[in-house]
Parts: C-alpha cells; structure tokens; sequence
C-alpha cells in the first residue's frame, strides 16, 4: 500500500504543491499593516504630548515674566508719581475733610438700617455694653514712649 502512494511524480505536475499559500500571506500583510498603523498613532500621540508640554512650559515662563514685570512695576511707581497722572485723568485722592453723603438706596435696606425698628439680640447688646465699658485699643507710636 506504501508503495501504492509513494509513486513518483513527473516534474510537470510538480506545481500541484502549494508552497506559497496566498491567504497565510495575506492575514501576514494585514497583521504587518495593523501593527505599523498602531505605531504611528502611538508616535503621533507622543509628539502631540510634546507639543503640549513645551506650550505648558512656555505658558508658565511667561506667566512668570508677566509676575515678574507687574511687581517690577508696582516696586518703582511711587505715589509722587502717579499724582500727576492722576490729576490728568480726572483722579484726585480722596481728601480726609471731605464728606460723601450716598442715598440709603446705596447703602443697606432703609427698614433694616433704622434703628428703631431694629430688634437687638443679645449678643449684638453685649458688644455695644463691651465697647462703651472697655474703649478700643490704639496704636501709639514708639518715639512717645
């Protein structure tokens, strides 16, 4: 029986074997395909997250040298200096004599505001009988002492 099968063949029907299988190749090619698309996305990604790390990085050092030339600025103005600009700008600082007087509108509820009609609680009735009983501390200078 061995030798029933194992008959020679001629060399023309040797192309019947299958050497090269077309499918095994193809699902090659496309596993080779898949594998280089996933590459260049992970390396797309990575440049993206490098972009976005140098713009963080240069965000805060300008955000530092914005702080730093604000607080630059702020140390070398001086009031004297800004008294000028001021006056031109219509900008005069507020006189201690002078007096504002705002509408109650402005300020707080009329009908919370007066006195009168206000129900004092007791805590608030302990304040004021502290404040008359212990006057408030002042600040004195140190040269009077």
């Amino acid at each position: 029986m061995n030798a029933a099968l194992r008959r020679s063949r001629p060399f023309w029907r040797v192309s019947d074997v299958r050497a090269l299988r077309p499918e095994l190749w193809l699902v090659a090619v496309l596993a080779v395909t898949l594998m280089l698309i996933d590459v260049w996305q992970s390396s797309h990604v990575t440049e993206l997250c490098l972009r976005l790390d140098q713009t963080r990085s240069a965000l805060t050092h300008a955000q530092a040298r914005l702080q730093s030339a604000h607080a630059e600025l702020e140390r070398r103005t001086t009031r004297s200096v800004l008294t000028p600009v001021a006056s031109q700008l219509g900008l005069v600082p507020a006189d201690a004599r002078q007096v504002v007087n705002l509408p109650s509108e402005y300020l707080a509820d009329a009908a919370l505001s007066d006195p009168s009609t206000e129900v004092a609680s007791l805590p608030a009735l302990a304040e004021r009988l502290s404040r008359m009983l212990v006057p408030e501390a002042t600040a004195r200078g140190r040269a009077g002492n």
